[in-house]
């Protein structure tokens, strides 16, 4: 090989880098913009990791896939923090639950797993539990809108992995978040332990609100 052929070799390899890591980072950089937009959409979230938006101390935890990824990863540790002390557990039974080889970070779906406490439930953006994950772990008789967390008709597949049930209802009038109250339409009931991959094209997108059984 000449000299020539090697430096055109090197050039091309060299722009391919540069091109792979112009994508990473507009990736990147549009993750933080959806993360910047349900930020500005809703009151009282805050950004717990390069991917994850805690309100209220850990009761409610919205995932994002990373860049370049199509489901939301596993609990982030700043989000295990949080999920520890939501569910009153201590980090050293968590550690524990691990050394004996129990599943700790998630399932198939990566909703919390009974380790963290035996309540928490998720909602994904897209069938297969794909696209962004909304988590919670506690009892709500009042009802829950998806509103407060950008998350209105963005629900195609869902997991109870605690011993809740969970009713899941839509707005009887369109934008209008107390209709979930006054005429609920209802969707679904989750029972305990149970997950759904699709919720059906006759449901999908369509989940405005929600409450659990205690």
């Amino acid at each position: 090989m000449n000299l020539r052929k090697t430096f055109a070799f090197a050039g091309v390899a060299i722009l391919t880098a540069a091109t792979a890591s112009q994508a990473h980072a507009a990736e990147t950089d549009e993750l933080q913009q959806q993360i910047n937009t349900v930020l500005a959409n809703t009151t009282g979230g805050v950004q717990i990791s390069p991917n994850e938006i805690a309100w209220e101390g850990g009761q409610a935890i919205m995932s994002f896939p990373l860049a370049g990824e199509e489901v939301a990863p596993p609990s982030s540790q700043a989000a295990i923090d949080l999920q520890t002390k939501q569910a009153g557990v201590s980090k050293q039974s968590i550690k524990d639950a691990v050394s004996a080889g129990e599943a700790l970070a998630a399932a198939s779906d990566s909703c919390p797993t009974e380790a963290f406490g035996n309540d928490w439930y998720c909602f994904y953006q897209f069938k297969d539990f794909g696209g962004r994950r909304l988590q919670w772990n506690q009892t709500h008789h009042a009802t829950v809108f998806f509103s407060q967390f950008d998350f209105v008709n963005k629900t195609s597949s869902w997991s109870n992995k605690g011993g809740k049930y969970i009713y899941v209802e839509g707005r009887s009038q369109t934008g209008y978040d107390r209709s979930c109250l006054e005429k609920p339409i209802v969707l679904w009931q989750e029972a305990p332990h149970t997950s759904k991959a699709f919720v059906g094209a006759s449901l999908d997108n369509k989940a405005d609100c929600f409450w659990t059984s205690s």
